[in-house]
């Protein structure tokens, strides 16, 4: 991870998980609907930076925490660039609507989502994918979440 961990993007984006977190433990429904809405500005984020300027993705290679990590990116991931960006972000905008939408299927590919992007280290803002995928995973022990799936 050489990445600046005292960054201002890197502090405020683990303070914002954190509050999320405990907005997800106090205010359930509004953290649910913070971490759908999280997902769907990502998407958005994404394409725009996906077709527009791709060239920025290039830094991840550098602040994996994980040689293999370093490699996909550096060697696959850099090469189509731009259609990896737009498969993870149409997945961004189903899981997305699916946690709008009280979907549990959403809500596991959200953690999973979340967990693959943590070996990112710094380029993900490490651990702030962790306290988000926490996040998710209270809202998935819950009880009034549907059980069919959306997506």
């Amino acid at each position: 991870m050489r990445g600046n961990l005292f960054s201002t993007a890197y502090l405020v984006s683990n303070a914002g998980a954190l509050i999320i977190l405990l907005i997800s433990i106090w205010f359930k429904r509004t953290g649910r609907v913070i971490i759908g809405c999280l997902f769907l500005t990502a998407a958005l984020v994404n394409a725009w930076q996906a077709i527009y300027r791709p060239e920025a993705y290039n830094i991840y290679e550098w602040l994996a925490a994980l040689p293999v990590y370093e490699y996909l990116i550096g060697r696959v991931f850099l090469v189509h660039i731009t259609l990896y960006i737009l498969i993870l972000m149409v997945l961004q905008l189903f899981i997305g609507m699916g946690i709008l939408f009280k979907n549990r299927t959403a809500l596991l590919l959200a953690i999973i989502y979340l967990l693959a992007l943590a070996p990112l280290g710094a380029g993900s803002s490490f651990p702030c994918t962790l306290i988000l995928a926490i996040a998710c995973l209270l809202h998935l022990k819950k009880n009034n979440i549907a059980t069919s799936p959306v997506i």
